[in-house]
């Protein structure tokens, strides 16, 4: 549920600062981030368009013993039966008692997933630094808050080692960062040429376009609030689909005080 990025800005500064010292302090306040995100437990909610029609699920996400577990909360926006509640913190209770008595190779076996899946989560900004090169274009009032905005190309020469990496091969984009704290707020991304993601079988076309957004969630801690697909794909070069997702991600709480709570709720049960 976390992404992170890091800023390689053309030779632009920004006014007041230093670009080496933006990077830098940018490169930094981001690494933490990432580090900070499994210490958060949060309310994700996924959508899905197809069409005219529009399904989405809404569960709180939890971290229990290295890994998560995500607690359903709603479907289609509508929450859970007083019934189904009850039996979904039962099945929390009952996962945290699992994870405490298993083996130490099912332990080890089940964060390594988890890592995986999270590294995987944030491929796409991750690659940023070395796919991207960014270039300063000024000032920006964004959610209240002073931005530095850069535009951003793919760095020619390079070979793309990861799915995300041949996306951003094909992409134009821009990146907001908080003058202040120097924190990213906001990427967006539009693919302006066919990138292929599955060898011949399959291709991102343009005009898909891919927006993550990043909120304060304490005073020197910034994680993701909304992550955002419009997709635009070919399947063998023929077959060509769209669909819209998004992701958000709200009511950041200390993750420790979220599982003692849905433990106190379930044993009241």
């Amino acid at each position: 549920m976390a992404f992170v990025c890091s800023l390689a800005v053309g030779s632009n500064a920004a006014p007041g600062a230093d670009t080496a010292e933006v990077v830098k302090r940018a490169t930094a306040a981001l690494n933490s981030d990432w580090a900070s995100d499994p210490l958060y437990a949060c309310v994700e909610k996924d959508e899905v368009q197809k069409g005219d029609r529009t399904t989405s699920k809404t569960f709180e996400v939890v971290m229990i013993d290295g890994s998560d577990y995500d607690l359903a909360l709603a479907a289609d926006d509508q929450p859970l039966s007083p019934e189904r509640r009850k039996a979904e913190l039962m099945k929390f209770k009952a996962e945290v008692g699992r994870r405490r008595e298993e083996s130490a190779s099912a332990r080890r076996a089940r964060i390594e997933a988890w890592k995986k899946r999270r590294d995987e989560n944030g491929e796409l900004l991750l690659d940023f630094p070395t796919a991207l090169t960014f270039q300063f274009q000024g000032e920006e009032t964004k959610g209240g808050r002073l931005a530095y905005v850069f535009s951003a190309t793919p760095k020619a020469g390079i070979v793309p080692a990861t799915r995300a990496a041949k996306v951003l091969a094909g992409i134009q984009g821009k990146a907001w960062v908080d003058a202040a704290t120097f924190h990213p707020m906001r990427v967006e991304c539009t693919v302006v040429r066919p990138v292929p993601v599955f060898g011949a079988l399959a291709s991102v076309l343009p005009g898909t376009e891919i927006g993550i957004g990043m909120t304060p969630v304490s005073n020197s801690v910034w994680l993701v609030d909304e992550v955002s697909m419009r997709l635009s794909l070919s399947k063998l070069h023929v077959f060509k689909s769209t669909g819209l997702t998004r992701s958000t991600y709200s009511q950041y709480r200390p993750n420790s005080e979220v599982v003692a709570e849905f433990l106190a709720k379930a044993g009241e049960e």
